[in-house]
Parts: structure tokens; C-alpha cells; sequence
């Protein structure tokens, strides 16, 4: 759906997808029952090999298709397509995971809840199990304190404060966009929401769930092909633990590398096998090579709070 004429702020919702067919048609179908009237759908492929281009392309004339030509991870994939809503004056960036279903008035509930401080930078909906309307893990997981009150959206206050939202639904304000960057490329994928958050709070913006607004998310996706794909997925999200631990701008550098070494033994206590091990001397070495980008990152940060805005690009 592409409607872009109203007194309602103006939305592109960004799917990003890598070899993901099988879940873009009950997605995007999802999507186009969207009752809102003032976004589009933007489809940014990473280098698929399946097919997925050509059948939404078909099935979806109405989605704009973006083809990178190699797979640039979820931070660069998506700011392609953050760049280019920023570029039309869009109000606000929705990222969507092509493994989800969305209901009919997710877009409408987020969008309100976002409106309703100029401070709120960010927007999260509530994630229910892809086949069921109970909460699935990262519900459970990252907001367990709230689940009561979710519970019952009706009687649930607007929107809630929380630390941060999972990168699979996720509502971005363009003038918080301006003043913090877009997600940093040095995760490739994993934590990078996160992140997003700590720079959105760090400059006093608010990140918010809006009870009202659900997703049906299977969490997984791509990742959950085989054994080897799922030790990629392991290896690439600890890998962003570190860069997350080793780069908060509101820690001294000192504090920050002792994070990321606790978070080495807390590891190596939890799961002590020698693939393990092996994973985490491997993220030791991607990381000695990118120690330069790393500690430029957390300068760039903490610099971007002292002035009050304008992080990664």
C-alpha cells in the first residue's frame, strides 16, 4: 500500500529480507490490510538468491523493490532504506522483520502512541507467537514486568516507558534519526536496535511500547536453516555483545573493556565447550581488527551526547 496524502504523519514501513521468500507472502499480505492511510512498503533485498525479488514483484506490484547486490547485514540493509524515507521527508521509519504477521491496526496504534509526546524518539509494538496470541520469548524475555498489564491492551496506559524494543517492529522518529544516526554498520546484526535505543536515551528521547499495536513475530527466520547457521547466528550476535559492552558512551573506555571481559568468562562459565571457546577467541580476533572503528564508535558517541545530537551516519 502507497498512500501519501494525508493529515496523518507519513510512513514507510522497511521489510528487509535475505533469501527469506517463504515468509514475505503472509508479511507483506499482513501489511497491505494495514489500516492506516498515509505509508508506503519498501521491500530492501540483501543479495537473495531464492527467488524473493521476483515473486513480490508479482505478487505486490505496490511494494517499492530495493535490490542490494550483496548481503550488507541488518544495520546497512536497512539504512538503505532509512536513508531514502529520510530523503522524502517521511515522519517516521518502521522497520519490520519479513518473519512476522502483523494485525490490522499496528501501524495506527504505534504511530499514536509516538504522537503523543514530542518526546518519544522510539516505539515498539507488543510480539506475540507467529501462530497463537500468546506473548512470544522476547515479550517474556525483555519486558516480564509488564506482561500483566499487557495483557489486557484495553485497559493498558497508552504507551510505556521501557529500555529499549527488539529491531523486528520498530518505529523511529525522523528528528530523533537526525540528531542520533542511523543504526551502526560495526554490528552488522544484533544489538544494533539496542544501541539505537542507549543513543536515543542518552539524548533524553523517550522509547516507548505501545500496548495497542501487535505483531505476530516468529523470531528466527532465515537463522533457523541448519546447525551451521544457527552456530553464524551465535557466533554474530555474542560478537555484538562485545562491540555493545565495548562502546557505551556514558562508561569510560576503562569500565567498557571490563564489561566485555566479564561477559568472556560469564560465557565460557555457561556453556564451557571447546566450540565455544573456539567462537570466542575467533570474536577476540575480529574485534583486535576493528579496534580502531570500535573506539572511534564510542568517541563519536559520547562527543554526539556532550552536543546533544548527531551520531552514526
Amino acid at each position: 500500500m502507497t498512500i501519501m496524502a494525508s493529515g496523518h504523519p507519513s510512513v514507510t514501513v522497511i521489510v528487509l529480507n535475505f533469501n527469506g521468500r517463504d515468509w514475505l507472502s503472509p508479511c507483506l499480505g499482513s501489511v497491505a490490510a494495514t489500516r492506516y492511510d498515509n505509508f508506503r512498503t519498501m521491500l530492501i533485498d540483501n543479495g537473495s538468491t531464492d527467488g524473493s525479488t521476483e515473486m513480490v514483484r508479482e505478487a505486490f506490484p505496490e511494494v517499492e523493490v530495493i535490490e542490494n547486490r550483496q548481503n550488507l547485514g541488518f544495520c546497512e540493509g536497512n539504512n538503505v532504506g532509512i536513508r531514502l524515507a529520510l530523503e522524502r521527508g517521511d515522519d517516521y521509519v518502521v522497520l519490520l522483520n519479513p518473519d512476522t504477521r502483523v494485525e490490522p491496526s499496528w501501524l495506527q496504534e504505534m504511530i499514536e502512541a509516538g504522537e503523543a509526546r514530542t518526546g518519544i524518539g522510539i516505539v515498539g509494538s507488543v510480539q506475540l507467537r507467529y501462530d497463537n496470541d500468546q506473548f512470544n520469548s522476547w515479550t517474556e524475555r525483555a519486558l516480564p514486568l509488564l506482561l500483566k498489564e499487557l495483557s489486557n491492551p484495553a485497559t493498558a496506559r497508552p504507551q510505556i516507558e521501557v529500555e529499549w524494543v527488539e529491531g523486528s517492529c520498530l518505529a523511529a522518529k525522523r528528528r530523533m534519526l537526525e540528531m542520533t544516526g542511523l543504526l551502526d554498520p560495526l554490528y552488522f546484526a544484533f544489538y544494533e536496535e539496542i544501541d539505537l535505543c542507549r543513543r536515543a536515551r542518552a539524548l533524553g528521547f523517550e522509547v516507548v511500547i505501545a500496548p495497542r499495536s501487535r505483531i505476530h513475530h516468529f523470531r528466527g527466520g532465515s537463522w533457523e536453516a541448519n546447525a551451521q547457521i544457527q552456530r553464524e547466528r551465535n557466533y554474530r550476535c555474542d560478537r555484538s555483545q562485545m562491540i555493545f559492552n565495548l562502546t557505551d558512551p556514558q562508561r569510560s573506555a576503562a569500565v567498557n573493556l571490563g564489561w566485555a571481559l566479564r561477559t568472556i568468562a560469564t560465557k565460557l562459565r555457561e556453556q564451557p565447550t571447546v566450540e565455544k571457546f573456539q567462537d570466542l577467541m575467533r570474536i577476540q580476533l575480529d574485534l583486535w581488527r576493528v579496534a580502531g572503528e570500535i573506539y572511534r564508535k564510542w568517541r563519536r558517541d559520547r562527543s554526539m551526547i556532550e552536543a546533544g545530537g548527531r551520531g552514526c551516519d
